[in-house]
């Protein structure tokens, strides 16, 4: 789903505490689509550019798009998450992260 909606072989997302989360302008224009049962996207009403995503998968979570931030200082990947549906065509491995699949992640 996540390819889908970016248009793109794979996307980056922030992970941040819902409560924590502030969006400091915009608000007026920030539209929202509940893209299955589960999630729920936020994207500019403007332009179309995706923002955010929400999940019961990840309560209390807020899901930032990584290139829609000013800055990425002092973001690091953590992991790939569900990395075993992930584009085939890409010919990468992945590399040293932790490769998790959702409810993977809360049990170690």
């Amino acid at each position: 789903m996540c390819r889908r909606a970016q248009g793109a072989g794979f996307v980056t997302w922030v992970g941040v505490s819902e409560a924590g989360f502030v969006l400091q302008a915009g608000s007026e224009a920030l539209a929202r689509y509940a893209s299955s049962a589960k999630a729920e996207r936020s994207f500019c009403s403007r332009c179309g550019s995706p923002l955010f995503f929400q999940s019961s998968r990840w309560p209390g979570e807020i899901h930032v798009t990584l290139a829609s931030l000013d800055s990425t200082a002092g973001l690091e990947p953590a992991a790939h998450a569900y990395w075993n549906s992930r584009a085939g065509w890409l010919g990468w491995d992945g590399g040293a992260l932790p490769k998790v699949e959702p409810g993977e992640a809360d049990s170690g």
